[in-house]
């Protein structure tokens, strides 16, 4: 196995729901042939009060710490249960939407890759994998959906 050079990234989007983890295999796949950096990427934002009718506001105490290192600990386990413990990959949660932080993602990775949409049916909007592939500065890999039967 070559050692990562420091030119090539290969950065794997990790939905916090799902884990990404067919992604997260074919990255680290692809970043072992490339000799390329493996770095997991997740958006987060920070938790935000319910709404409430009237004019007071919900009794809520919301720590934005508390969930960021909640999110820090659910990446580090989605990359644990795909990849094992003794692949090399940094791990990043950074603050915004999804499509914000791939996008910035995809400024300095040499290759992006994705999971397959949760959804088989396409909404007449575009769909997140649809809008970065023609917005991405780098290559987009989406992993295709499961067959099923």
């Amino acid at each position: 196995m070559a050692e990562p050079d420091a030119g090539e990234t290969v950065v794997v989007g990790v939905s916090p729901t799902s884990g990404s983890p067919s992604a997260l295999r074919w990255g680290a796949d692809e970043a072992r042939r490339r000799g390329a950096r493996l770095v997991a990427v997740s958006a987060w934002r920070s938790p935000r009060a319910p709404i409430s009718a009237g004019t007071r506001p919900p009794a809520v105490h919301l720590d934005a710490d508390q969930s960021l290192d909640e999110a820090k600990a659910r990446l580090a386990s989605h990359v644990a249960d795909a990849l094992g413990q003794d692949t090399r990959v940094d791990t990043e949660i950074v603050h915004g939407s999804t499509f914000r932080v791939l996008l910035q993602a995809s400024e300095t990775a040499d290759l992006l890759v994705l999971d397959a949409p949760s959804r088989l049916e396409l909404p007449e909007g575009p769909t997140l994998a649809r809008r970065l592939i023609y917005a991405a500065e780098c290559p987009v890999v989406i992993m295709p959906p499961k067959t099923l039967g």
